[in-house]
C-alpha cells in the first residue's frame, strides 16, 4: 500500500474552464466558419446580407447577456457578432484600394456597441481592427506628401487606446501600432531630410508627437511588458527625434545646424543639472540620448560641407552649459569636466582652416587651456581629475604636434618646456598627502611626462644652438631620468632611483675625458664627481657615493695612463685586471683557482 501510495502520479493542476466556456468556444467558431464560408460560396448581396443580419443578432444577444452579468456569453458573442461582421462587408483586399467607408462603418458600430456594452474586449478591439483596414483601404488614395501623417496619425490613436483602455486591449492595441509606428518613423524622418521646409517641421513635429506618446506608454505597468528594458523606450525616443530635428534644421543652412547642435547640447546639459526623482530617470535617457545625437549630427552635417567656423562656434557654445554641468553637479563632473574642455580644443582647431588664427595662436591657446585645465583638476576630486587631466594632455600634444607640423621648433621648446614644467608642478600638488588618497599620493606617469617634455626641449634648444658638447644631451637625460622618479628620489631605494640618472650623466663625460684629453672637462668632471659622492656618502644614499666613487677613479686612473708610456701604461692596465681576478677568485673560488700548484698537473 506504501508503495502504491508512493508511486502515485501528481494531481493534474486545476483548469478554469467550465463546460459552458466550452460550448460557447466551439460555437463560436462554428458560427463565424458557417458564416465566412456562405459569403466566399455565394459573393452575393443576398448572402452578405444575411451574415450581417446574423452578426446583427448575435450583438444582441451578446448586449442581453452583458446586462445579465453573463461575461462570457457577452464575450463569446461579441467576438462572433464582429466576426460575422467583418465576413459579411465588403473588405475587399488591402493591397487593393477601394472605399474604406465600409470598415469606417463597421469601426463606428462597435464604438457604438462599446458604449451599449462596456465589458467585452471584443468590440473596443474589432473598432481598432476595422480602423485600421479602412487606413489600409486608403492608402492607394492618400498622396506621398500625407503618407506620413497618416501612418503617425494612426499610431498616436493606437498608443491613445492603449494608454486608456482595460490590459488585455491596451497591449494587444500596443502590438498592433508597432508596424505603423515603425513605418511613420521611417517616412516621417525622410521627409523631414527631404522635403520642404514647412513639410519637413511638420513631419518633425509629429515624429515627436509619436516619441513622446510611446514615452508616455512607458508608465503605464501592464505595458512594461512589451517595451524591453527600462532605458530602451527612452533612448530610442529620444535618438528618433534627434534624427528628424536635425534632418528638419539642414534646410535652415549651416547657421541653422549649428543653432541645433547647440539647442541639443543645452537640453541634455539643462536635463543633467535640474532633473531630479522619478523625471530624471524617465527623461535624462531622452535628453541625453537626443540631445548629444543632435550635437553630433549637427558636427557631421557641418564636416560634410566644410563649414568649420560654424563647427567651432557649436563647440565654443557647447562648452558652456557644459561648465554649468560640472559646476553644479558632482556626480557628472568626470564626464562634463573633459567634455567642456575638449569642446574648447577642438574650437580652436577648427578656427584654423577659415583663418581664425594662426597655429602659432592657436598652439598658445592649447597650452594655455593645457595649464588652466591642470590648475583646475588639481582642485577636483580623483575621477574628476583623471579625467580633466587626460584631457589637457589632448590639448598639450595637440599644440606639440601643430608647432612641429608648421616647423617652429624655437616655438615647440617654449611649449615643452611650459607644459613640462606645469605638468611637473601638477604632480608634485596633486600627490601630497592633503590633496590626495594614500593610494594616488604618487602620480609616476605625470612626472614621467612632464620630464620628458623638459628632455625634448633641452635637446631642441641645443640643437637650434649648435651645441656639439655630448653634455648638451646628456644632462638634461640624465636630470630627466631624475625628475622622472618624482618623490621616489627620496623615498625608494638609491639605485632604481637615483642609479640611471646619475650614470647617465657620468658615463659619456667620464669615457670622453679619458679617451680625448679636455683639461675643462676632466676638471669639471672630477670636481662634479667629488661633489656627488661628498653629498651621496652625507645623506647616506649608495647610489651617488659609488657612482661618484668610480667616476673619478676611472678618469684619474684613465688620465694617468695615458700619461704613461704605452709598455708601462699596458703592464698597469695588465696587472690592475689580474689583481681584480685574483681577489675575486680568493673571495669565490671555482674548480682550478681553489687547487695548490703542487696538486695541478
Amino acid at each position: 500500500m506504501d508503495q502504491q501510495v508512493a508511486h502515485r502520479p501528481p494531481a493534474p493542476l486545476p483548469s478554469r474552464v467550465r463546460p459552458p466556456q466550452v460550448l460557447l468556444g466551439v460555437g463560436a467558431v462554428l458560427l463565424v466558419s458557417a458564416g465566412a464560408a456562405v459569403v466566399a460560396a455565394s459573393g452575393g448581396a443576398g448572402a452578405r446580407l444575411l451574415v450581417l443580419a446574423l452578426a446583427a443578432v448575435a450583438a444582441g444577444f451578446a448586449v442581453r447577456a452583458d446586462r445579465h452579468r453573463l461575461h462570457s456569453s457577452a464575450e463569446t458573442l461579441a467576438a462572433s457578432a464582429a466576426g460575422l461582421a467583418l465576413a459579411g462587408s465588403d473588405l475587399g483586399s488591402p493591397a487593393s484600394g477601394g472605399n474604406p467607408l465600409p470598415p469606417l462603418a463597421l469601426a463606428g458600430a462597435f464604438l457604438a456597441l462599446r458604449f451599449l456594452s462596456p465589458v467585452p474586449a471584443a468590440w473596443p478591439l474589432a473598432a481598432w481592427a476595422s480602423a485600421q483596414l479602412a487606413a489600409l483601404r486608403s492608402l492607394g488614395g492618400v498622396p506621398d506628401s500625407l503618407t506620413t501623417e497618416l501612418f503617425l496619425g494612426i499610431s498616436l490613436v493606437g498608443l491613445g487606446v492603449a494608454l486608456w483602455a482595460r490590459p488585455l486591449v491596451a497591449r494587444l492595441t500596443l502590438l498592433t501600432t508597432a508596424p505603423w509606428f515603425a513605418a511613420g518613423v521611417l517616412t516621417g524622418s525622410r521627409e523631414a531630410w527631404t522635403a520642404g521646409p514647412a513639410e519637413r517641421w511638420a513631419a518633425t513635429a509629429l515624429v515627436a508627437a509619436a516619441a513622446a506618446g510611446l514615452l508616455l506608454a512607458r508608465l503605464r505597468q501592464p505595458l512594461d511588458v512589451l517595451l524591453g528594458p527600462p532605458r530602451l523606450v527612452p533612448v530610442f525616443a529620444g535618438a528618433m527625434t534627434a534624427v528628424a530635428v536635425t534632418g528638419a534644421g539642414s534646410a535652415g543652412g549651416p547657421v541653422a545646424v549649428a543653432f541645433g547642435g547647440f539647442v541639443g547640447v543645452l537640453v541634455a546639459a539643462t536635463a543633467a543639472a535640474e532633473l531630479s526623482g522619478w523625471r530624471r530617470g524617465l527623461l535624462l535617457p531622452v535628453a541625453l540620448t537626443g540631445g548629444v545625437l543632435l550635437a553630433v549630427l549637427s558636427v557631421l552635417r557641418l564636416l560634410d560641407g566644410r563649414h568649420w567656423s560654424e563647427i567651432a562656434l557649436l563647440l565654443l557654445l557647447t562648452a558652456a552649459p557644459t561648465v554649468w554641468v560640472g559646476a553644479s553637479r558632482r556626480d557628472d563632473r568626470p564626464v562634463a569636466a573633459p567634455t567642456a574642455v575638449g569642446c574648447l580644443a577642438a574650437a580652436a582647431l577648427f578656427g584654423l582652416p577659415d583663418g581664425w588664427a594662426s597655429p602659432a595662436q592657436v598652439a598658445a591657446l592649447l597650452t594655455g587651456l593645457f595649464v588652466a585645465s591642470l590648475a583646475i583638476a588639481a582642485r577636483l576630486e580623483r575621477e574628476s581629475r583623471r579625467a580633466t587631466a587626460a584631457a589637457a594632455a589632448g590639448c598639450a600634444a595637440a599644440a606639440a604636434v601643430l608647432l612641429a607640423g608648421d616647423g617652429q621648433p624655437g616655438r615647440l621648446a617654449t611649449h615643452l618646456a611650459v607644459q613640462g614644467a606645469v605638468t611637473l608642478a601638477w604632480a608634485w600638488w596633486s600627490g601630497r598627502p592633503a590633496t590626495a588618497p594614500a593610494e594616488d599620493a604618487d602620480r609616476p606617469a605625470a612626472w614621467r611626462v612632464g620630464a620628458a617634455e623638459l628632455v625634448v626641449a633641452a635637446w631642441i634648444a641645443a640643437g637650434l644652438a649648435g651645441a656639439g658638447a655630448v653634455e648638451a644631451y646628456s644632462l638634461p637625460a640624465a636630470l630627466g631620468l631624475l625628475a622622472a622618479n618624482g618623490r621616489g628620489l627620496g623615498r625608494d631605494r638609491s639605485w632604481a632611483a637615483w642609479g640611471p640618472g646619475l650614470l647617465v650623466a657620468a658615463v659619456p663625460s667620464a669615457l670622453l675625458a679619458v679617451l680625448r684629453p679636455d683639461v675643462p672637462r676632466a676638471v669639471v668632471v672630477l670636481a662634479l664627481a667629488a661633489v656627488v659622492l661628498v653629498a651621496g656618502a652625507r645623506a647616506g644614499r649608495r647610489a651617488p657615493l659609488v657612482v661618484g666613487a668610480w667616476t673619478a677613479l676611472v678618469v684619474g686612473l684613465g688620465l694617468a695612463v695615458r700619461a704613461l708610456p704605452w709598455p708601462v701604461a699596458t703592464a698597469l692596465v695588465v696587472g690592475g685586471v689580474l689583481l681584480a681576478i685574483g681577489m675575486h677568485r680568493e673571495r669565490r673560488p671555482v674548480a682550478g683557482f681553489a687547487t695548490r700548484l703542487a696538486d695541478l698537473r
